[in-house]
């Protein structure tokens, strides 16, 4: 077992309903309920009965719970005494990743915010592809990550859905789609196109064919979007991009009208896992805001 199984079980029995338990822990309710399963798969039977609305302590749950509030409090004074010893004012560490194709300038009245709610707060800002965001969470050298919902992330992350990223189409000036005011798949039939820079577009692309075969441009990007625009402008294939990113001269954008041109976009942060007040601040806030699809 570990803390976090134990906290959360303390969690649902203080409220006795997993709902309001999982908004007191900051996890959805999903992972709370797989952590106290595995809890009590470890301690060899039930320890909350379930009969709809109503959530009781079964026996076993009464019999074991001083003993988990014990092993809390015991962690939450190791923590405590240790806190002693690192410096009790300055600025608040706040490491925030987000998807290199995602437009940062979206986090920056959020920032603003954070600041105002906690002070001086010491901001690191990382770039990267899902995957490594993923891993930099789970190993302590990210706090929270925004992210495209493209991949199916490890259950030690919680997830909340921020708002909804449309995937257009990115052509050469001239083009002859490109007169027109939106795209549907169909039209991009035989056209060549270049594998997307960013993780959600990639993963529209795939959808949108769903394993069939399609033309696929001899040409590379990489993960670099400035550069897939350049190889677009110079009209040596076309690709997925999502919409609000920035444009090189030579290139234009257009709707994609298709289920498989939305996205989610995603805030990551490690189940369970404290968090300093910055930290704190910059989830709460997230999941409150009401994002600008437009400007995000």
């Amino acid at each position: 077992m570990d803390l976090t199984q134990i906290r959360y079980f303390l969690a649902v029995a203080r409220e006795l309903n997993f709902t309001r338990a999982a908004e007191a822990c900051n996890v959805t309710q999903p992972a709370l309920t797989r952590a106290v399963q595995r809890l009590e798969d470890e301690l060899g039977g039930p320890l909350l009965l379930r009969e709809r609305a109503l959530t009781q302590l079964t026996e076993l749950g009464r019999a074991m719970l001083p003993l988990l509030q014990q092993t809390a409090d015991a962690a939450d004074a190791v923590r405590v005494g240790a806190a002693g010893f690192a410096r009790k004012d300055g600025p608040k560490p706040l490491r925030v990743g987000i998807e290199r194709c995602l437009p940062v300038r979206a986090l920056l009245p959020l920032l603003r915010e954070v600041v105002a709610h906690v002070g001086e707060v010491e901001l690191s800002l990382i770039e990267d592809a899902p995957e490594p965001l993923a891993e930099a969470l789970l190993h302590g050298q990210l706090d929270t990550a925004l992210l495209p919902a493209v991949h199916d992330l490890p259950e030690r992350l919680s997830r909340w859905p921020l708002w909804t990223q449309r995937i257009s189409v990115l052509l050469p000036e001239g083009h002859e789609l490109a007169l027109r005011d939106a795209l549907s798949p169909a039209d991009l039939a035989g056209q060549a196109m270049l594998a997307p820079a960013a993780a959600g577009a990639a993963a529209a692309l795939e959808r949108l064919w769903a394993g069939e075969a399609h033309r696929r441009a001899a040409h590379s990007a990489g993960a670099s979007a400035a550069a897939l625009e350049a190889l677009v402008a110079l009209g040596l294939g076309l690709s997925l991009t999502p919409e609000s990113e920035p444009r090189l001269p030579g290139t234009v954008v257009r709707p994609l009208q298709a289920p498989e041109a939305e996205q989610a976009i995603i805030l990551a942060t490690p189940a369970g896992r404290p968090m300093n007040p910055a930290v704190s601040a910059f989830v709460k806030l997230a999941r409150a805001r009401r994002w600008d699809p437009a400007t995000a």
